[in-house]
């Protein structure tokens, strides 16, 4: 199995990076989004800038709070402090619709999600923060608006798989989590249909393990809901916080994410550092820190085999790790935990 690379850190923006993301169907394509109002695609097979896509124009702000891909991999999605969300066509390069007035508009990053199921859907958090936007981006203006679901501002949101117990009739559920603690599970039709705090002052970052949801399977192993502000709580749902990991040197964490299996899990944080946690059936251990940024890491996300590792930092830089191989075909790994 090949041996963990050495992290590079690629500045092609003239700001901040506030989102990165790999896409879903090319395992070496991803972008990033910063506040020079550029989103870039690059391949991470040769750490290369493909092409720049200027968003934003000089009559608007050019900060990029968010970027994410469809399922399907054709678009990019990228949410802008001008209140507009931009859909851009991934093979093109090309704007393809602006939804004005539906994004948040504040200077922190913001909450973009995109359905797993269904390419044609996402959210994104409305323009005074409470709420969420619901699209459908093979119509010009925006589905619904789910206006105060929280009563502070929404910090990161995602789809959950239709396997969690949250499932409203076909439709996967929205997780959002908010500056005070609190997270909701949400149908696309407004209705809250859970509601549970992380016991935190505030989360930041919100994800769930990449398995089909078992609250306890043969293995031991539960499903769960990571939450990351001042600390990393694990949410076990009907059983309540399980494990409280405290890491992070009181440095709020800005992002979290899971390997595809499940086995490790990362954390970006405000100090720069990014670390990492092995998983186990029943807790998480701290394995250390991975490398560091001149500034704070605003987002990560992971290749979808596991590849490779991307973070966003406000020093101007992305950062670009190769994990190993790929967890599939002839070079295939496994992890014994």
């Amino acid at each position: 199995m090949q041996e963990e690379g050495t992290p590079k850190f690629l500045k092609y923006h003239q700001g901040g990076v506030r989102g990165v993301a790999f896409s879903p169907r090319d395992r070496y394509l991803f972008c990033s989004g910063a506040c020079d109002g550029k989103v870039n695609l690059y391949t991470a097979l040769r750490s290369e800038l493909l092409m720049s896509y200027q968003i934003t124009t000089m009559t608007l702000a050019k900060n990029i709070n968010a970027v994410r891909f469809t399922i399907d991999g054709s678009k990019i999605l990228a949410a802008t402090t001008s209140k507009r969300l931009a859909v851009v066509d991934v093979e093109r390069g090309e704007q393809l619709l602006a939804y004005d007035n539906c994004a948040f508009s504040g200077r922190d990053r913001a909450g973009v999600a995109t359905d797993p199921i269904c390419p044609s859907i996402a959210a994104c958090v409305t323009v005074n923060g409470k709420g969420l936007t619901l699209l459908d981006l093979r119509m010009p203006l925006p589905v619904d608006f789910l206006y105060d679901i929280h009563t502070s501002t929404i910090r990161d949101v995602m789809f959950l798989h239709p396997s969690w117990p949250w499932t409203y009739g076909h439709q996967s559920p929205i997780l959002t989590a908010d500056t005070d603690g609190t997270c909701n599970v949400t149908s696309v039709n407004g209705r809250v249909l859970h509601s549970f705090n992380a016991n935190q002052n505030h989360v930041n970052a919100i994800c769930a393990t990449p398995e089909l949801f078992n609250q306890c399977a043969e293995d031991g192993f539960y499903s769960l809901l990571m939450c990351g502000g001042d600390k990393i709580s694990a949410y076990v749902p009907d059983m309540g916080v399980k494990e409280i990991l405290r890491d992070n040197n009181d440095s709020p964490i800005w992002k979290l994410r899971y390997t595809s299996n499940g086995s490790i899990l990362y954390s970006a944080c405000e100090d720069g550092k990014l670390r990492r946690y092995r998983r186990y059936p029943d807790h998480h251990e701290y394995l250390g820190e991975v490398y560091s940024h001149k500034g704070d890491i605003q987002d990560l996300d992971i290749s979808p085999y596991d590849e490779y590792l991307i973070t966003a930092s406000k020093d101007k830089t992305v950062g670009i790790l190769r994990l190993g191989a790929p967890n599939h075909g002839w070079t295939e790994y496994s992890e014994l935990t």
